[in-house]
Parts: C-alpha cells; structure tokens; sequence
C-alpha cells in the first residue's frame, strides 16, 4: 500500500495531475461534442494557470489541515527544484507553474490517502467549474 508521507512532492503531483485531468476529462466527455472542443475545454482548464486560480480560490474558501497545508507547501517546493535543475517548462509564469504543482501535490496525496476528503476537495472544484461553466 503507497505510504503517502514518504512520497515525494513530485510523485505526489504526478498522481493527483492524472486523476485530475481524469476528472475533467469525464465532466465534459458528455454531452457529445467535437473531440477538438472537448480537448480545448479540457485543456483550458488543466493548464498551469487556470490551476493557480482554483488554488487560489481554493485555499480561501476550503479548510485545509495542516498535513494538507504541509502537502502544498511541498509541491510549491517541489517546483522550485525542478526549474532549478532546468527540467519544467521555460514559458509561463513561474508561479502558476509553483501553484498547480501544489494543487496537484494535494489531489494526490488525498487520492491516497482519504478517498472521503478527496471526494470532498472534487466536490468543491465541482462547483467552481459549474459556475465558470455558467457564464
């Protein structure tokens, strides 16, 4: 069984990024559509910067332990590390690039470790995807 707190932040981060893509992917596989849109739509809102601003949003408006709040830090941390070895990506900017590896640090390590507080935190992006895709 995966021991989360022995995770690095970055392994952390490839999880909860697969499981998140995963969760957008399935919001908006129906109604059917062009599979150009529907990776547009998917695309717009996994990319780095869209998840700065949930995370945003996110660590104003939901309660996050202190183990959670340690998660993020690591995955900000963990970003740093990799741009310093050269290895993320040159275009964008640094800190939405810090800010989605937390937020994926954090869906990770909830997918592993609290299936109850993961379905918590989607139900959450749940409701902020709706409202966006309201206007």
């Amino acid at each position: 069984m995966a021991q989360p707190d022995q995770m690095s932040a970055s392994s952390l981060a490839y999880l909860g990024d697969v499981v998140y893509e995963l969760f957008v992917r399935s919001r908006y596989v129906w109604p059917s559509r062009r599979m150009s849109d529907m990776q547009n739509t998917v695309v717009s809102i996994v990319r780095a910067e869209a998840q700065s601003l949930l995370l945003q949003k996110f660590m104003k408006s939901f309660p996050l332990t202190s183990t959670e709040q340690a998660v993020v830090a690591r995955g900000r941390n963990a970003n740093l590390t990799a741009r310093k070895k050269g290895k993320s990506k040159s275009s964008g900017d640094a800190s939405a690039y810090q800010d989605s590896t937390a937020f994926e640090a954090l869906l990770g390590y909830t997918y592993i470790s609290d299936k109850h507080r993961f379905n918590e935190m989607i139900g959450w992006i749940k409701v902020e995807l709706d409202e966006l895709d309201s206007k």
